[in-house]
């Protein structure tokens, strides 16, 4: 009689709970993460050593108290390699639901959200009214290794980190441009220069924003040292920051309508030569099967971005 090829937990559970813990790399950490005391959770771990037949964890104290096993890696290694055909399977029945029903799960960047998707979701909304959403706000770098860690379908971000795992569904070359007040003298100019923007206080990204490193570059380049009034860790802060005279804020997401009347700003395009374009992308996993929803979602939010950055 042939062996039956999987082998049944008498505790299930503990196979996630085993997960969790070595995904935080610590039993406080899951704890926090599942709502599940910690005690409970070693005891779970404990059932499936016990099951296993060895060790998982080394446990030791101080912060690398607890580190996976050679057996743990193994079974770490199999427990994802299951979680994706699980999630696999989630997305092949969604699939037999259409766009009645599901929900499309993805990253985006803060600037990008405010100025394009709102308006994409409500007319999808309208369209696919079965449809839920979960959207993640986060920088680029985390927005790609959510995208690999299938944590989201999809994420549309600026300058995402190449990596051979990541495809792009759709990707644009984006200007730069300086947001600055109707009444500021740069409002005037048809387009600047960095070392035009050098006599003017700056309302300037911090360090934890993927913008910092781009402004600092490009600084660097065009030899020039920016006058920072106000730093934050917000796209929202700014751009109220410069709506209200604060400073000038350089962005290089030039996704906006400069010509709107009933805008407080203008959007000056920003015209240095050294100045390579920054890219905006919608990035999925290379190889995943995305759900119709998700993909619809895409299609939407690729001809949203082509209409607005079409020229002319």
């Amino acid at each position: 009689m042939p062996r039956e090829s999987f082998i049944p937990l008498k505790h299930p559970l503990s196979l996630r709970y085993f997960f969790e813990v070595a995904k935080a790399g610590s039993f406080r950490k899951a704890s926090e993460q599942v709502h599940v005391a910690a005690s409970a959770i070693n005891r779970h771990v404990k059932y499936l050593e016990e099951e296993m037949g060895a060790p998982l964890f080394e446990r030791g104290r101080g912060r690398e108290g607890l580190r996976l096993t050679a057996a743990g890696e193994i079974l770490l290694h199999r427990v994802k390699r299951a979680m994706a055909e699980l999630g696999a399977a989630y997305t092949e029945v969604d699939s037999l639901r259409g766009l009645k029903r599901g929900t499309v799960n993805f990253g985006v960047n803060e600037g990008i959200w405010r100025d394009v998707l709102p308006g994409v979701l409500t007319e999808f909304r309208r369209n696919h009214p079965g449809i839920d959403y979960h959207v993640v706000a986060a920088n680029s770098p985390r927005l790609v290794d959510m995208v690999l860690a299938d944590e989201v379908d999809f994420a549309v971000a600026f300058n995402p980190t190449p990596h051979e795992g990541l495809a792009f569904a759709t990707r644009h070359s984006i200007g730069a441009c300086v947001m600055a007040p109707r009444n500021h003298p740069l409002a005037s100019y048809r387009s600047v220069l960095l070392s035009d923007c050098a006599q003017y206080e700056l309302v300037m990204p911090d360090e934890s924003l993927a913008l910092r490193a781009t402004l600092d570059k490009m600084f660097s380049q065009a030899g020039v040292a920016p006058r920072a009034v106000l730093t934050t860790n917000s796209y929202e802060v700014m751009r109220s920051a410069a709506e209200a005279g604060i400073g000038i804020a350089i962005l290089t997401q030039q996704l906006f309508d400069p010509t709107s009347a009933s805008s407080p700003v203008v959007y000056v395009p920003l015209r240095d030569s050294g100045i390579s374009p920054q890219v905006l992308a919608c990035c999925i996993r290379r190889g995943r099967t995305l759900s119709i929803a998700s993909t619809a979602m895409i299609k939407e939010i690729s001809a949203a971005l082509e209409a607005r950055l079409a020229p002319g």
